[in-house]
């Protein structure tokens, strides 16, 4: 029956869909439920992969929400995976290539979607115990079936793992730093039943057990900061108003005084300006001038490049700088688009992360990205059956790549150590 109306939907919403919900949705909103699913979490321990990481390429759908002049820019650096139906891919391939696209970094995926939020349901990427990239899936916060099944597809086009966690959530409101860390708006809770909250006005709001313990064990979150959208409007996404730009540096935009939501926009900044990195040191706040709610905080970055949604406005400049001062490395690029304050670049692309990137280097057991004698300890230890290693960790060990972890190994580890 429900693979029946799964069939019943795909051919409703062949036509084009809000960011919100329609009234059908709403009326039909128990579908959402009809859709989660869950396997067994990834091999741990798992690391959750932050935006700013190496990126191999990035994933739209066709028809576009973006300009081809985007795409083509992002073509020059990184694969285009492109989610398209079969009978719709030579109309995205001409799109593309009539806009001279490098149509040698374009895939397509093919499948039905219902929308070009490929921010909100796509794969959200961690890396797990086995070193790993892998998706993990989660149930889209809409009742539209064929893109809450565009992870699974993106997973078997790049022959990745596929795991599954049974919580209802959305990508556009979730950023994390990529070392246990991660934020949202107040719906990451709300939108949950086993949360049993409708609150959206606390900063932060009070821990739901439920949610925090999926966040650690299937993306590795062991913070997880849910915060009242400042916003107070109908989408209550953080990539609205909010952003990590690396594990020290975190975004959030201003508005002036006599905004409606400015008390609320600055106690959410001082709340993050008061929580801690990774490494115990408060966060380097960075603010964008919004005063007539531009998408500035909207961005995507995209390995030495940010593409950020610009309005033809006088404050474009300014938003342009502040990103250019927080990131001093970086190409800082304006795009124009058909933006909403509540909608805009980020929602519309998604990372796909370089799936063969590491950073760890061989002998480098304890993933501190530090090779010393603790190094050396553990795979002493792991030899004499004192303690296990994961197979990541049994990789770095095996520095003669003999598939055999020993004294050879030791000493190999010692020579990198001394030299």
């Amino acid at each position: 029956m429900f693979k029946i109306s799964l069939l019943l939907l795909s051919i409703l919403f062949s036509y084009e869909l809000p960011k919100g919900m329609t009234d059908w949705e709403i009326q039909n909103i128990h579908i959402i439920d009809q859709m989660r699913n869950r396997t067994e979490p990834p091999p741990g321990p798992v690391r959750p992969v932050a935006e700013y990481e190496p990126m191999q390429g990035v994933l739209i759908r066709y028809p576009f929400g973006i300009s081809t002049s985007l795409i083509r820019e992002m073509s020059e650096d990184v694969i285009i995976y492109c989610l398209v139906s079969s009978w719709s891919q030579n109309s995205a391939y001409n799109s593309m290539d009539n806009a001279n696209v490098n149509m040698d970094n374009v895939e397509f995926i093919i499948g039905s979607t219902d929308s070009y939020w490929t921010r909100d349901y796509g794969p959200w990427w961690v890396v797990d115990g086995n070193g790993e990239y892998s998706i993990v899936d989660f149930t889209y916060n809409r009742p539209r079936p064929n893109d809450n099944q565009a992870p699974f597809k993106v997973s078997e086009h790049l022959n990745v793992p596929y795991y599954s966690a049974d919580f209802v959530a959305t990508g556009g409101n979730y950023m994390t730093d990529g070392l246990g860390t991660a934020a949202a708006a107040h719906i990451a809770y709300t939108e949950n039943n086993e949360c049993n909250t409708n609150d959206d006005d606390s900063i932060p709001l009070e821990p739901c057990n439920y949610v925090d313990d999926i966040m650690l064990d299937y993306y590795g979150i062991d913070t997880y900061h849910v915060v009242a959208d400042p916003n107070d409007e109908y989408i209550d996404h953080i990539d609205c108003w909010g952003k990590y730009l690396s594990p020290t540096k975190v975004l959030i935009r201003s508005v002036p005084t006599w905004h409606d939501q400015y008390e609320m926009i600055e106690d959410v900044a001082n709340y993050f300006a008061s929580t801690t990195t990774d490494s115990g040191e408060p966060w380097q706040l960075f603010r964008v001038y919004t005063p007539n709610d531009q998408p500035y905080t909207n961005s995507l970055i995209l390995n030495n490049k940010v593409f950020v949604p610009i309005m033809n406005s006088s404050w474009d400049d300014d938003a342009l700088e502040v990103y250019r001062e927080a990131m001093p490395n970086y190409e800082v690029l304006g795009f124009t688009g058909s933006w909403q304050s509540t909608d805009a670049l980020h929602c519309r692309v998604r990372g796909i992360p370089d799936i063969t990137f590491t950073p760890y280097e061989l002998g480098d057991i304890n993933l501190d990205l530090s090779i010393n004698v603790q190094d050396i300890v553990l795979i002493i230890n792991f030899i004499l059956g004192q303690t296990e290693l994961n197979q990541q960790q049994q990789n770095l060990a095996d520095l003669n790549s003999d598939n055999s972890i020993n004294v050879q190994d030791i000493i190999l580890t010692v020579n990198i150590i001394l030299n």
